[in-house]
């Protein structure tokens, strides 16, 4: 039986002229899609279906929507217009999944914006036909500069795994949490649990017959050289140099990454290093956009498009 206060609180709402839900309120946000990253696998694939190549796909790769970046955390307007027109694409194209590599909010979990960052991020990402699988991937503002356990707590609270992997079609996909190696001094046993989970994927029998590996993460391995000088957009060498030896050893076919705000690329023998460019704003030349990689059995081809740029279809 209902008792008195819930009757009357919304009728003195209404007398008051506050309508119990906003005419254009978004709708609820399907909380369950934003946790498909679970024990360290993506649940939206079945890996015992997609051990197999079955034919070309593609998919697309967005990177620092960064809610809040343009007014410094006092507004999100203009990250959610860009977004909203990244999904229009996104579901007019159908591909086999989308992946956004890092720096979903632009405000860190111990800041107070972090929550309604995150909160908008979903409800615009959830208008993404729910047939597309949404991968999320970890960058420096949604764990810290210096992750530690109760920053990458805040963030699996929300989205999941911080590092996972999980096939498509007979191509392996591999998720890092690359401000642990950026910057472990917090938590190094946590870089270490992802370094020794990562050595295990990639010496797995089944993974040395993927048509392709790839790799996803928030900061570049490097920009274009993969013996660069350490930077604020790169990896550092003493973490770096291991890593790579350990990808080329395993045939990784080509890493994807953000945090740059424009594009960039540079090869580490045959492994390609792709930095895409920001949905969000745009800190060099190449404006707001996406990222489309076709997948053949034997080649990929990737091309970065402006929001205003991308194809009706693909072939």
């Amino acid at each position: 039986m209902m008792n008195r206060s819930t009757i009357v609180l919304p009728f003195i709402l209404c007398l008051l002229g506050t309508p119990l839900l906003q005419a254009d309120e978004p709708a609820e946000v399907d909380s369950n899609r934003f946790q498909q990253a679970r024990s360290r696998t993506f649940l939206a694939f079945d890996s015992q279906t997609e051990w197999t190549w079955s034919k070309p796909y593609f998919f697309m790769q967005l990177a620092d929507p960064q809610y809040g970046m343009f007014t410094g955390n006092q507004g999100l307007d203009r990250e959610k217009v860009l977004v909203e027109q990244a999904v229009e694409h996104i579901n007019r194209l159908q591909p086999k999944f989308v992946i956004v590599c890092g720096d979903l909010t632009n405000a860190t979990p111990n800041q107070a914006r972090y929550e309604a960052q995150v909160t908008q991020y979903q409800q615009d990402f959830s208008l993404i036909d729910s047939k597309i699988p949404l991968v999320c991937v970890c960058g420096n503002h949604d764990v810290g500069n210096r992750p530690n356990a109760e920053s990458i707590a805040r963030y699996t609270h929300h989205f999941g795994d911080d590092y996972f992997s999980f096939w498509v079609g007979g191509v392996f996909h591999v998720v890092l949490n690359s401000s642990l190696l950026k910057d472990p001094s917090d938590t190094p046993e946590r870089l270490q649990q992802q370094q020794a989970w990562l050595e295990r994927q990639l010496q797995h029998p089944r993974v040395k017959d993927a048509k392709h590996i790839f790799v996803f993460l928030h900061h570049p391995l490097f920009l274009e050289q993969e013996d660069e000088p350490d930077q604020y957009f790169n990896i550092p060498l003493e973490r770096r140099t291991p890593l790579i030896a350990l990808l080329k050893e395993a045939h990784v076919r080509a890493i994807f990454a953000g945090h740059y705000h424009r594009n960039a690329y540079g090869r580490a023998g045959e492994m390609e290093m792709i930095t895409t460019g920001p949905v969000g704003r745009p800190l060099g030349k190449d404006p707001s956009g996406l990222r489309i990689v076709q997948v053949q059995e034997t080649s990929i081809e990737h091309n970065y498009h402006t929001l205003d740029t991308v194809p009706a279809a693909i072939e």
